[in-house]
């Protein structure tokens, strides 16, 4: 039986680059903010809360963003990419941060029917406590062979990298001692699909998925993420 992870902190991030620079993106900003206020109507957009950045000046760093729930939620909107992070996300918003992604890149393919992904990158930070063990119990079963004459041992940690499968191009999982949760543990599952293979109304599946999967090939499970 798998070990449950009682989650303290989580937060994700979706990346999704364009195959090519997106340069017609900002040929006309209004339809772009128009069509992304149109799509984040559920999440209760706030138009002070909606801004064109221009950052030092040039084209990479230009982009529009819009901050969510309190500003827990960030949307940046690029030539090169698409950016969502959601911080703090409670197991009853994994959901609708999944239903936001979808929204915000089917605004973009609103306002720009041409633009093509490359790649969707997404990455998770959790910080829990595996039941009824410690943190450092469950860590020293992936660590053996410690070297002695350094000091006392405090814990363990490491990552693990993957090659491609199926749609993924790479992936990896970190684990470690948590810094912020006190007797806590960090993991952070990391993929990369090709976007090719997976539509974007596909993505809260397929990232609910890899969690999922990524987990249990270490013996733990995350109740929000259970089949």
């Amino acid at each position: 039986m798998p070990t449950t992870l009682n989650l303290s902190k989580a937060d994700l991030s979706l990346e999704s680059a364009f195959v090519q620079p997106e340069f017609a993106l900002f040929r006309d900003t209004s339809a772009l903010l128009r069509h992304l206020f149109t799509r984040l109507q559920p999440h209760a957009p706030l138009l002070q809360n909606m801004k064109i950045e221009r950052g030092t000046d040039n084209i990479g760093d230009f982009h529009v963003a819009c901050h969510l729930y309190d500003f827990r939620v960030g949307v940046r909107i690029y030539t090169e990419k698409v950016s969502v992070v959601g911080l703090n996300v409670l197991e009853n918003e994994v959901e609708k941060f999944g239903d936001l992604i979808v929204n915000v890149l089917s605004a973009v393919k609103d306002h720009q029917p041409t633009a093509a992904f490359r790649t969707h990158t997404m990455n998770v930070v959790m910080h829990g406590k595996p039941e009824g063990k410690s943190a450092r119990e469950y860590l020293s079963t992936f660590v053996k062979n410690v070297p002695m004459g350094l000091g006392p041992q405090t814990g363990n940690g490491g990552v693990i990298y993957f090659g491609a499968k199926d749609d993924r191009i790479v992936s990896s999982v970190t684990f470690d001692i948590s810094a912020l949760l006190p007797d806590g543990m960090f993991v952070r599952p990391y993929v990369v699909w090709d976007a090719s293979k997976v539509e974007v109304s596909a993505l809260p599946a397929r990232a609910t998925a890899f969690i999922r999967e990524a987990l249990r090939a270490f013996g733990l499970e995350v109740p929000t993420f259970r089949s």
